[in-house]
């Protein structure tokens, strides 16, 4: 059995990192905006720029540009890279690396990750846990939800669909794509939509946190 997870959002609290590094610009120019306003404008801007290919940290760089317009800003080059400066040290949810170390001892695992590859790098140190595949959006040339993403993730799993189970926290990006896909799916209750888009697809199971992923694991493989 394959357990796939997205990484940002499930694994690692990508909106403490959003949030943070965009303030921290914001705030130089002036600038109090309320953590809820900019995931709402990261949630909007993000996947339009993710129609079409391009690396993602041109993609984050485009980000902080487009922010700093809404806001009439017109942003320095140094601070256009504030998203991917930080994104390395994004913080690790407090329950991803223990539970990704049992659900391994069992299964193989599998990130698939809307990132660059070098980027990944990174935040995997930080989880300290060996994934068994990584999918980035480098390696595949799309972002989720493109069905061009679990497609190559099938072809590198090399497993029936009936033993992969894919697990996230965004319906958006993850659960919708993956169901469509013909794959189980576990979405993991963060915090709400945050800086995913709202959307609506009921997952196979729910998981208030990563922990409880075991629980339904064993009850269902």
């Amino acid at each position: 059995m394959i357990i796939s997870f997205d990484c940002y959002g499930t694994l690692i609290d990508w909106e403490s990192g959003i949030v943070r590094a965009v303030k921290s610009v914001l705030e130089k120019y002036g600038k109090i905006v309320e953590s809820s306003e900019i995931l709402k404008l990261y949630s909007q801007i993000e996947p339009e720029l993710e129609k079409t290919y391009k690396p993602y940290k041109e993609v984050l760089r485009l980000v902080m540009e487009k922010l700093g317009e809404h806001f009439g800003m017109k942003l320095s080059e140094g601070d256009k890279n504030a998203l991917v400066d930080s994104i390395g040290n994004w913080p690790v949810f407090p329950d991803t690396t223990e539970t990704l170390k049992k659900i391994k001892e069992l299964h193989k695992i599998a990130v698939i990750s809307n990132v660059d590859d070098d980027i990944f790098k990174l935040t995997q140190e930080r989880i300290g846990v060996k994934f068994d595949y990584i999918i980035t959006a480098q390696r595949v040339g799309a972002y989720k939800p493109s069905m061009k993403v679990f497609e190559y993730a099938y072809r590198e799993f090399e497993v029936p669909k009936n033993e992969w189970i894919h697990v996230a926290q965004s319906i958006f990006h993850d659960i919708i794509p993956a169901k469509k896909f013909g794959v189980k799916t576990i979405l993991v209750r963060r915090r709400g939509y945050g800086a995913t888009p709202k959307a609506y697809e009921d997952a196979d199971y729910i998981a208030e946190n990563l922990k409880d992923i075991i629980g339904i694991l064993n009850e269902t493989v």
